[in-house]
């Protein structure tokens, strides 16, 4: 009974309220703005202040304590001049015209502002980068992107949630604090116009004050909750009304005292002060953009994307110099040259193509003989390579390929239980993880194996490189680099494609072995026979274009995700629920495999398998949702996602033991190599990054890379090396095991000759001549950052920025291997002085070296992919780099960049 009553009194209560509001749209609108205007106005305060300290916090250590201390105020002059603007449009106007204006400018930035600042921190949380929104403003739509997008949905509307609840209960606070600052700031306006009054009385004779509205054009709905609220700064008089003669005038004056003036325009006079004294500096002016402003501000782009100004150096043998020149003469190549090698082409006058000779900063080792290991197994005969399987696999770690105990990632594990020790069932569970890996690459991973899985061969033989790293950290600029033999184009998101890829890729060079005279299938010597080249993965290639890209490296017979939900396929339907946003478990292509070996053997072609896998990409997904347990819990969720990691691992470490199983079972496997590289690591175990997205960190750059065949002795490669190097080393050892016909043999030796990487067959040369050789890695995404390290001094790795937003970053892996404490300034200049206080002028000359070097390559990389930055020049003067001209594709421009690049 009482409920109903309840219910009655509430219904009598608001329902006229409901009709009278329905039946007049101003008064419903100024309820509504009533409560809205101090809702939004403090919505856009906390976002503008969270997203600012965040910014901050997130380049703490990127400016010397001294100059954060001295200008770190300065860095919120932009943020609090716009909530100056917002707090003035969110005050009580008598005219509802003017509050429609205020409420159309200041509901939808705020709540344009709220959903920013939700998605940086829930990226930030999960990745340790922040969101470049320069880049995500060119999303594109595909479906795999928008899979991406929805995964992180959840952490987004976590974080918005907490910031309108709070906002609920702060509102009002931050509304009146804000508007009794902004009265005091506008007093001396207030002021000056009093003393002005006078005259004007005087020029223009009395100025009658002006009736009330007619009640039929206006009403002022009564709001008790707000218009009694006597304390609302700035509300009653407005901020540049000097009317004397209410009553809340007189109790204004009383509360806007001398001292209130003296402390707010004393201390904003001081931080305008601060503003206009501090010089002017790229670094300050990235940590001092606002959040609705960034979007739209470029970063600063320089003429040349490496800044070396601040460290001057004598390098007159870089300048005027290109590794571009015109193609040599091959008798054997066709008068228009063969896919892939377009600058073959006689009827071209004008091309120019990448020559080793040429290039400055290139080190050969070609004139070194072939490896002691090595040579009697190759000239013997034993070792046969008919068939080339290469597996690329996703987001592995060097270190957990295989897993090794007491090395980092073993430590990582038993920090997550409360006693840091592992529990010894689950130590057997790890000894057994990356059983394959470890019997691959041959290293020692510390366990006692007591079982006869590989028929006690401790090693499946080959060659396996110990100290290697990626062309690049974003996925298909990986897979260019592994298949290309080059460093990925220094720009953005996948855009080889569209441009010149400077090397022939290995399906084109294949290809081309596959048209000498002496090529045949109607033979038994399978070095006589055509080559055929074959793309795989579970997955979708519809991500950023890869559906492109993937034609573009030569490959079409196909393999995808799309194929395998195609009701035409052979194999149709997939055996499995999907994994991931990204497609199904790397097993339902076992099939497609045994059916690709079959057609070459049958047709007595020879096979280059390429496969990516997926199942090891983030949210590492299992089968059936199946997971064994290797890390202690967390409330943070890390360890929970490194388990997860490490389960993929497994996982794939036990798909590679089927595909070597279905090779065994083909017969083929005594006449099959198998490269497998990483695409990048994943710095999830160090810092929680759980994609390589603007992540330095070394743990993204490491990856396993290996060359089995189990006729070749296992050997190890210390030296440092780059996946580039995968291309010139394949070629070489097709070469010396006798693997190619006459014809083809002699063509790829001229093909060999013209790759930059040296081969992993003969001894590596590190430094020459005072030259270092030199390695670089494209960042994730691309034209932000880049990494550069020398074989001569590997300890060393420096990441370089390529904009006016981002930080040098120094680390030195003997005194700190998994990089707690890099050094990073926005400064050139502030970084050389600190690693002259740590290290001396040694470390300082390579620094220089390595900052010039880069600076000649970036260009130089430019060059070689025919890619042409539009540049713009501002008002000042200042270089800034706007849309791709050159672009064959450029309708689809504004669909190419996806925002997450967990890729």
């Amino acid at each position: 009974m009482k409920l109903a009553n309840t219910l009655h009194a509430l219904r009598q209560r608001w329902v006229p309220v409901f009709h009278k509001l329905r039946s007049s749209p101003g008064e419903a609108f100024d309820l509504f703005w009533e409560f809205a205007r101090r809702y939004f106005f403090s919505l856009a305060f906390i976002s503008l202040f969270g997203a600012k300290f965040l910014h901050l916090f997130a380049h703490l250590h990127s400016l010397p304590a001294s100059k954060f201390l001295l200008w770190g105020v300065t860095f919120f002059f932009q943020d609090v001049m716009i909530l100056l603007l917002f707090r003035t449009l969110a005050q009580r106007v008598p005219w509802r015209s003017l509050a429609v204006v205020g409420a159309t400018i200041v509901i939808p930035i705020s709540l344009m502002m709220s959903g920013m600042m939700a998605s940086n921190t829930s990226f930030y949380v999960v990745t340790g980068a922040e969101i470049h929104w320069r880049q995500a403003t060119s999303f594109h739509a595909d479906a795999a992107a928008m899979r991406t997008l929805l995964e992180g949905l959840a952490g987004f509307l976590v974080v918005e949630g907490i910031l309108l609840t709070v906002n609920w209960f702060v509102a009002g606070f931050i509304h009146r604090v804000t508007g009794g600052i902004l009265h005091v700031l506008a007093w001396p306006i207030r002021a000056l116009v009093e003393r002005l009054r006078p005259c004007f009385h005087r020029a223009y004779g009395s100025v009658r004050r002006q009736p009330l509205p007619d009640p039929e054009i206006y009403e002022q709905i009564a709001v008790d909750d707000y218009l009694d609220d006597k304390s609302d700064d700035g509300e009653s008089d407005h901020l540049l009304h000097t009317g004397t003669g209410s009553a809340t005038s007189m109790e204004r004056r009383r509360t806007d005292t001398p001292m209130r003036r003296f402390v707010v325009l004393g201390l904003f006079g001081l931080f305008l002060l601060l503003r206009f004294l501090r010089p002017w500096a790229p670094a300050y002016m990235y940590l001092s953009g606002t959040l609705p402003l960034t979007p739209f501000l470029e970063g600063g782009h320089r003429k040349s994307p490496v800044d070396t100004t601040a460290l001057p150096g004598d390098y007159r043998w870089l300048e005027e110099r290109s590794s571009l020149h015109p193609a040599p003469s091959w008798d054997w190549m066709p008068q228009k040259g063969l896919p892939g090698f377009s600058d073959w082409d006689k009827t071209d006058r004008f091309a120019l193509h990448y020559t080793p000779s040429m290039d400055p900063l290139q080190i050969s080792n070609r004139e070194n003989p072939v490896l002691d290991s090595l040579r009697p197994v190759l000239e013997d005969g034993s070792v046969k390579i008919k068939h080339v399987i290469m597996l690329k696999l996703e987001s592995t770690r060097g270190d957990v390929f295989p897993l090794k105990k007491d090395s980092f990632m073993w430590n990582r594990i038993a920090e997550s239980y409360k006693d840091k020790q592992i529990p010894p069932e689950t130590q057997e569970r790890l000894s057994n993880l990356t059983r394959t890996a470890e019997w691959l690459t041959g290293f020692d991973a510390g366990f006692e194996h007591n079982d006869s899985l590989h028929a006690d061969r401790k090693a499946y033989g080959g060659i396996s490189a110990r100290n290697a790293h990626t062309t690049g950290t974003y996925t298909l600029k990986s897979l260019v680099g592994t298949l290309c033999g080059v460093t990925p184009l220094v720009t953005d998101f996948n855009r080889e494609y569209k441009y010149h890829i400077y090397q022939p890729c290995l399906p084109h060079v294949f290809n081309a072995l596959s048209q000498q005279h002496d090529i045949t299938n109607q033979t038994d010597d399978f070095t006589a026979w055509p080559w055929h080249s074959v793309w795989m993965q579970s997955v979708t290639e519809t991500y950023d274009n890869q559906d492109k890209l993937t034609p573009a490296l030569g490959y079409h017979d196909k393999v995808t995700k799309e194929t395998l939900e195609d009701p035409s396929s052979k194999h149709y339907p997939v055996k499995s629920e999907e994994i991931n946003y990204y497609g199904y478990a790397d097993t339902e292509l076992r099939d497609y495999i045994r059916d690709a070996i079959d057609d070459a053997e049958a047709s007595h072609t020879r096979l280059f398998l390429t496969h990516l896998t997926g199942t090891t990409h983030h949210p590492w997904g299992m089968p059936h949702d199946e997971y064994e347990e290797f890390m202690g819990s967390s409330w943070t969720g890390h360890n929970d996602d490194v388990n997860r990691y490490l389960n993929t691992i497994g996982f794939g470490d036990n798909w590679i033991a089927e595909i070597i199983s279905i090779l065994e079972e083909k017969g083929i496997a005594d006449e099959t190599l198998i490269v497998m590289a990483g695409d990048h690591g994943l710095s999830l175990p160090n810092d929680g990054g759980v994609t390589p997205y603007d992540n330095p960190h070394v743990g993204s750059f490491h990856v396993p890379i290996v060359l089995a065949h189990p006729k070749l002795p296992p050997v190890e490669v210390s030296t440092p090396v780059n996946s580039n190097q995968i291309v010139p080393t394949l070629l070489d050892l097709l070469i010396e095991s006798r693997s190619l016909s006459e014809g083809s043999g002699r063509a790829a030796r001229d093909i060999l000759s013209m790759y930059e990487g040296q081969s992993m067959l003969r001894p590596l040369v590190q430094e020459e001549d005072g030259k270092q050789n030199w390695q670089f890695t494209v960042m994730n995404t691309g034209g932000t950052w880049l990494a550069v390290r020398s074989a001569a001094r590997p300890a060393f790795r420096l990441v370089i920025p390529l904009v006016d937003d981002l930080e040098w970053r120094f680390t030195d892996l003997e005194k700190d291997p998994i990089e707690l404490k890099p050094i990073k300034h926005f400064s050139l200049t502030d970084m050389a002085n600190e690693l002259d206080q740590k290290y001396g002028q040694d470390v300082v000359d390579w620094l220089r070296d390595a900052a010039h070097v880069t600076e000649w390559w970036v260009l130089d990389n430019w060059h070689r992919y025919r890619y042409i930055p539009q540049i713009k020049i501002s008002k000042d003067g200042k270089i800034s780099k706007g849309k791709d001209s050159g672009d064959k594709d450029s309708d689809d421009t504004d669909s190419d960049d996806s925002e997450d690049s967990k890729r």
